[in-house]
């Protein structure tokens, strides 16, 4: 019993630490009623495009922990809670530090603009899938551009960067 409740607990423990994630959820549920709202219309589909495009961003961090960042220290220490099966360490690690990690490909205006001209095209021919994907990719990174100024008072310089930044060995 005792440990079915401790598990429960550290469930909610990584659902809570983890809500940045559920906060890009809610965003592509936004992005969907927006839609609908837009198109007069709705599926299950559309809904499920649009929460998917608005997680996809962060695929970025896992090709950055274990692709071209995996030298660096902040993932090496992730992977080390991970190999010692420290998920509340991991979660709360992440959650402090994934503002501090600069060296993310992606995450710049210019990748930014490059998913406003594809929903841009993609809506001039009418194709919405594509439309909810590069639109809800799109408000992901600006949602993350807002938490961003609330979080550290300042826009992250990885946004003015193109590509991705050096990798240290020591994380900084």
């Amino acid at each position: 019993m005792r440990r079915g409740v401790a598990r429960i607990k550290g469930i909610g423990f990584i659902l809570w630490h983890a809500r940045h994630e559920w906060y890009h959820v809610l965003v592509g549920l936004v992005w969907a009623w927006f839609l609908r709202e837009r198109w007069g219309e709705l599926n299950l589909r559309w809904i499920g495009f649009s929460v998917l495009g608005s997680l996809l961003p962060d695929v970025d961090h896992m090709i950055y922990f274990w692709g071209y960042g995996r030298n660096d220290g902040y993932a090496k220490q992730i992977k080390a809670f991970l190999k010692d099966k420290q998920w509340r360490l991991v979660t709360l690690f992440m959650e402090t530090g994934h503002k501090h990690n600069t060296n993310l490909s992606w995450h710049n205006y210019y990748f930014m603009l490059l998913l406003l001209g594809l929903a841009l095209v993609s809506s001039f021919y009418e194709w919405r899938v594509g439309v909810i994907l590069f639109g809800a990719m799109l408000l992901h990174y600006l949602f993350d551009i807002a938490d961003d100024f609330l979080t550290l008072g300042e826009i992250n310089p990885n946004w003015k960067r193109w590509g991705r930044g050096k990798i240290r060995a020591s994380g900084q």
